[in-house]
């Protein structure tokens, strides 16, 4: 095996959201509190709870594409493949790891491309399917990025519902870690599509109209879709090359709260273990948090149960600002925790902590410190928490 590698960097960023593509764009609406949720266009949503969702406008899908037809591929690898682009020209990095046996890929997942199969059904002719595209596997969210790019270092798709981009970029630190790669292209992606509208539905889960994490009079979320990537290299060859660097990824954890299929443990206690393991890792108390990018869904149960396991772990300390992007652009679904890691990094990058949008009545039971406008950022320590169907919790501590 390769040598070790103890530090890891963030030396580039991508992202494809609703309310932006590219960080710069996605940035400034974002410190805007731009809400880039909107009418659903792209399907019909005749008898569903809500037509409200964040869509990903304006998208040029072989602008990002070099070496393969993105029109092979589904829409979320597509987005996963120009995030990944995005990321590796913001590092500077394409002639660094083009080709390379050491840089690998990890990205995370709710559908990957099972939305795809909605195309097909019902059955339809040979030459109605000719134009439909073509059906591929989960795994080929990592294995476009890496044809991309022409990878052959470690390779692997994530599904751990929606905390699946926070695991992804945990799995990547991993592989620097351990010495099986230099370089890992880490991050999520997800596409909107009509089964999954139709899932929340039945659960009752969705909002009419916007998203209120933390509020009194929250109703639900909103489906989300897009792509964000960070470009995670050992520090060692971050220097070899003299890569500007971001922040570390200095801690992660996964955990199960083991408690529901949908349901979040309203005691929040695989949370609180999740974000108490991240910080152990990171060598960091909680004292040294400057800011928490919360999973804040919007959904009565989950913004109880978080705001609980977040007490507990800052209990006996001043607490954090905390901030939910979902109220901005949607639950991107597996793509979420990775979209809002790209804002986390941009948190450390500028000072700048965004804030959580439509909060007009903060909700008793969620007595936490959240940011309603743009704050600065006073300790180089974040948190992104990220928390999935089946209990799948995942959390990643960003260090300056």
């Amino acid at each position: 095996m390769a040598k070790a590698h103890d530090d890891v960097v963030v030396t580039g960023l991508g992202v494809v959201a609703p309310n932006g593509i590219g960080v710069e764009e996605f940035w400034r609406n974002t410190l805007a509190g731009y809400v880039a949720t909107g009418p659903l266009t792209r399907f019909a949503t005749k008898g569903m709870q809500t037509t409200i969702g964040g869509e990903v406008r304006d998208f040029d899908a072989p602008v990002y594409f070099r070496n393969i037809d993105p029109f092979s591929l589904s829409l979320s690898s597509r987005f996963a493949v120009a995030a990944a682009r995005l990321c590796v020209e913001d590092a500077g990095a394409e002639d660094a790891i083009f080709g390379s046996r050491r840089a690998g890929v990890c990205f995370g997942s709710v559908s990957s491309s099972r939305p795809d199969l909605e195309e097909f059904w019902p059955p339809r002719s040979a030459d109605e399917r000719a134009e439909q595209g073509v059906l591929s596997p989960p795994c080929q969210l990592s294995r476009s990025v890496g044809q991309e790019f022409r990878l052959s270092g470690p390779n692997a798709t994530i599904t751990t519902a929606c905390a699946a981009g926070n695991s992804a970029i945990a799995w990547a630190a991993d592989a620097i870690r351990a010495g099986r790669a230099d370089v890992m292209i880490a991050g999520g992606a997800d596409q909107l599509s009509y089964a999954m509208l139709g899932l929340f539905t039945q659960l009752r889960a969705l909002s009419k109209d916007v998203v209120r994490p933390f509020d009194r009079n929250r109703t639900g979320l909103l489906l989300a879709e897009g792509a964000g990537a960070l470009l995670l290299e050992s520090g060692e060859h971050a220097a070899r090359r003299s890569a500007r660097t971001y922040c570390r990824v200095t801690g992660y954890s996964n955990c199960a709260d083991s408690y529901h299929m949908t349901a979040p443990d309203p005691t929040g206690r695989g949370a609180f273990r999740s974000m108490t393991a991240a910080l152990r890792m990171a060598n960091a108390s909680p004292a040294d948090i400057g800011f928490v990018s919360a999973h804040g869904t919007g959904t009565p149960s989950n913004d109880v149960s978080e705001a609980r396991a977040l007490n507990s772990v800052f209990a006996g300390f001043a607490a954090p600002p905390v901030s939910s992007l979902k109220s901005q652009i949607g639950h991107a679904q597996g793509a979420a925790s990775a979209i809002e890691a790209v804002a986390c990094v941009m948190t450390l990058a500028t000072d700048d902590i965004h804030a959580t949008t439509n909060l007009n009545e903060l909700d008793p039971e969620c007595n936490i410190n959240v940011v309603t406008k743009p704050q600065r950022l006073h300790k180089k320590t974040v948190l992104n928490n990220a928390f999935g169907f089946g209990g799948n919790i995942a959390c990643v501590v960003f260090s300056a």
